[in-house]
């Protein structure tokens, strides 16, 4: 069995793998050592794990591995990966784009376009097995605290959809704002990549993508765990 973790800034998530299926997946507000070991514990039978890590670094997973004779791999360019990146400063590739390429490569084998709905929005392209790069912008929650943070009178407001087309109040104007800033973004970048590759499969992902996904044009797929299936395609190309 593998032992995957998706670790993000917001949250992590866990997911347990017997060969390429799914057999059970979580999410976990602040991953611990306990935590983590008390996994590992209840799975006698995890061989391996891997991690994509875009928040602060955590030692105990190697110690962890090591304990319980786990072989540990990171998404990473030191890794063996079954895709080929052709990103000009690869040590800086966050691990859960080069995950998200994995996942897109073998999944929907051809030319992908990748949206990450997160913390921020990335938008990563893979052409016939090859990772070229992408784009990144904020995110939704991101967007909204920067409006609040950077100005002395608008206020800090969480995210609910916008009722009306036009912002009658501070309020409804910055959702509307946001909200259709971002569709508006998203759809402009499908309609670039998609005159340059006109086969591309536009593939949406992360935790935003529900609330964006109706108004969305040319999406052929939405795959929540495609970052979990790409680190466990990342175990098979080493073992």
């Amino acid at each position: 069995m593998n032992l995957i973790l998706d670790i993000g800034n917001t949250n992590t998530k866990l997911a347990i793998f017997d060969n390429n299926k799914m057999i059970n997946n979580q999410i976990v507000k602040s991953l611990s050592f306990d935590y983590l070991k008390k996994t590992i514990l209840c799975y006698p039978t995890i061989r391996n794990l891997c991690f994509s890590n875009t928040s602060s670094p955590i030692d105990y997973i190697q110690d962890l591995c090591v304990k319980f004779n786990i072989k540990c791999f990171r998404a990473s360019c030191e890794e063996k990966l079954p895709i080929l990146i052709e990103y000009k400063t690869p040590h800086t590739l966050g691990s859960d784009r080069i995950a998200l390429a994995i996942g897109a490569s073998i999944k929907y084998p051809g030319n992908s376009l990748v949206i990450d709905l997160g913390t921020c929005i990335t938008y990563d392209i893979i052409l016939d097995n090859i990772y070229l790069g992408g784009q990144i912008s904020p995110g939704l929650t991101m967007r909204l605290s920067a409006l609040n943070h950077y100005t002395e009178n608008l206020p800090k407001i969480h995210f609910k959809k916008p009722q009306n087309d036009i912002g009658q109040n501070t309020q409804d104007s910055i959702l509307l704002g946001v909200y259709e800033g971002i569709v508006s973004e998203i759809n402009g970048i499908i309609d670039k990549y998609k005159s340059r590759y006109s086969t591309i499969n536009i593939i949406l992902t992360g935790g935003d993508k529900e609330i964006f996904k109706e108004k969305l044009q040319n999406i052929n797929f939405i795959d929540s765990y495609l970052l979990m299936h790409g680190l466990n395609y990342i175990i098979a190309s080493n073992e």
